[in-house]
């Protein structure tokens, strides 16, 4: 049985505040929303049309505190205490285990390259920064 060890919760909790402010900005106007929008073929009305941030934002919350508290349980495992180290097993996390499932969804489900390096870029820098905060957070 995996042995579950202690974490900063606090960290856990500013990572996943973060990635709200992340994937805000991301997939805002000013950046990629709108080729996001393009590549999944919707418009602001689509978009609107039966959207309830309460659920969306919140589950997205929920998640992203599950990754971040995953990251934590393999940094403390691989004594990864550092920016350094973090980062490090971020991208490892990222390129396998996001990246690479991301990359054959999209074969198969004929999505566009573009979409692709929209939504994993998005993926990388939240992970990334994980990394940073809690590498940071146990140095």
């Amino acid at each position: 049985m995996p042995v579950i060890v202690q974490v900063n919760y606090w960290a856990v909790l500013t990572c996943g505040l973060i990635s709200i402010v992340i994937g805000s900005l991301w997939y805002s106007p000013m950046l990629l929303g709108r080729t996001w929008m393009d590549e999944v073929d919707k418009t602001d009305d689509d978009i609107k049309k039966d959207f309830n941030p309460l659920k969306t934002y919140g589950l997205t919350f929920i998640c992203n505190l599950f990754i971040a508290f995953s990251l934590a349980q393999l940094m403390a495992h691989s004594n990864a205490s550092t920016v350094a180290a973090g980062i490090r097993l971020s991208f490892l996390c990222w390129s396998g285990f996001i990246a690479a499932p991301m990359v054959v969804n999209s074969l198969f489900e004929g999505k566009s390259f573009k979409l692709l390096l929209v939504d994993s870029g998005h993926h990388l820098i939240v992970i990334l920064v994980f990394g940073i905060v809690l590498g940071a957070w146990t140095a």
